[in-house]
């Protein structure tokens, strides 16, 4: 097998375990780490961001420094040795919250980026590439 494990896991057309590039790799482990709501695994209580749960929690700037807070503890707690934290920021409004991160990727030597709209259910997600990123993400609706 070369590369990595595709996230979520999938077989690929010839019946294989599916594989993707490191960049891609780490986008969604990034991915995993927003969309999993502290709580939500059996062995891991403290793991994950829980970005959903943002959405609902009322727009307005102190919750979104405090959702940058968290974000940047949870990327540097579970994905401190692959990546370091560029930019980070957080903006929410009515529909959504969108999250824009650029990190360096230490395996590579390389900067990539990414912007993740976690949106408000009945709204379309729509993620973006950053920067020297070659793969896309996005946290579906409900």
């Amino acid at each position: 097998m070369t590369g990595y494990l595709s996230f979520p896991y999938q077989i690929d057309g010839s019946g294989q375990t599916a594989t993707t590039d490191l960049a891609t790799y780490v986008q969604n482990l990034i991915l995993l780490v927003f969309e999993t709501n502290p709580g939500e695994r059996v062995n891991r209580p403290d793991f994950g961001a829980g970005m959903r749960q943002l959405v609902f929690g009322g727009m307005d700037a102190a919750l979104a420094s405090a959702a940058e807070t968290l974000v940047r503890s949870k990327l540097i707690q579970f994905l401190g040795d692959a990546v370091s934290i560029n930019t980070l920021t957080v903006t929410m409004d009515n529909e959504s919250v969108t999250v824009d991160l650029t990190y360096f990727v230490t395996h590579t030597q390389t900067t990539a980026g990414t912007s993740i709209t976690v949106p408000l259910p009945g709204y379309s997600a729509t993620p973006q590439n950053g920067s020297g990123a070659t793969a896309t993400a996005s946290i579906p609706d409900y």
